[in-house]
């Protein structure tokens, strides 16, 4: 019996070491560094261009998002391409500045003028909204349930009113900011696995990945500052890999196509605080 045990472990543990391997032989292979997520590389151009659509999930209430998202925008422009920038924010809560288009008026939307309530009504959504605003090759969009929207499925109204907003212009790039939630493609409700099923176009889901750090959201109890982690694992305790994007091996369970990876999170400033 006691040999039997030994000899169960030793395999569990070969087998583990085995998978350990594999995956740093592939995030050596196929992870892109990234220094400056706002000053993108051609390389990662190489990597997403393919994607006529790109939406990425992120943790509400951190500063690390908001420069990728700008960053690919960024890219996707240098290179030629109009995109569409989608955000997980009510349309009529931004209303005056769909109207003016001011960087005051982003700030006297209800959206940034009252008290937060999820962690995306941040200073670092507004400044996206006011770096892409400046962008005359970017059209900005909004997504999410308003208030007179009854509707039991939040994430089906986002992605139909994202699939009109693609078809509108069908040649263009477009990238979505939402919370990972909406972002699962393992998930059949989520918001992009039901655009998935709704648009014959190429769609990518990047989730943003992270080994420490803290957020400023709501966790079910209010806004409050969290500390967070993750288990240990490959792709977050590799030396000499802080940060970087790469697109899953399509051999191992994950509920995105890929992911941005940065070592550590830290909490938003919002436009009001209590």
């Amino acid at each position: 019996m006691k040999r039997n045990i030994l000899l169960i472990f030793s395999l569990i543990l070969n087998s583990l070491i085995a998978r350990g391997q594999n995956e740093e032989a592939y995030l050596k292979a196929n992870a892109i560094h990234i220094n400056n997520p706002e000053r993108l590389s051609d390389s990662v151009y190489n990597l997403l261009s393919k994607f006529q659509i790109i939406m990425f999930g992120e943790m509400h209430g951190t500063n690390e998002s908001v420069p990728f998202v700008n960053g690919l925008t960024t890219l996707f422009t240098t290179k030629g391409d109009s995109v569409l920038v989608g955000l997980e924010i009510p349309s009529n809560s931004m209303a005056r500045f769909i109207s003016a288009h001011t960087d005051s008026s982003i700030y006297q939307s209800d959206f940034f003028s009252q008290h937060p309530v999820s962690g995306k009504e941040s200073i670092p959504w507004a400044n996206l909204i006011s770096s892409l605003n400046r962008n005359h090759k970017v059209q900005i969009f909004f997504f999410d349930l308003n208030a007179d929207e009854k509707i039991s499925n939040r994430d089906s109204l986002m992605a139909m009113k994202t699939k009109r907003q693609y078809e509108q212009h069908s040649t263009w790039k477009m990238i979505t900011l939402t919370g990972n939630y909406h972002n699962r493609i393992t998930n059949p409700g989520s918001m992009t696995s039901i655009l998935k099923r709704n648009i014959t176009t190429n769609i990518c889901s990047l989730n943003m990945e992270y080994q420490q750090g803290s957020a400023f959201a709501n966790f079910t109890h209010g806004m409050e500052i969290k500390e967070l982690g993750s288990y240990p694992s490959t792709f977050n305790s590799t030396q000499g890999y802080d940060r970087y994007v790469m697109l899953q091996n399509p051999n191992i369970y994950y509920d995105y196509d890929g992911f941005y990876f940065i070592r550590s999170i830290s909490p938003a400033k919002m436009t009001i605080s209590k």
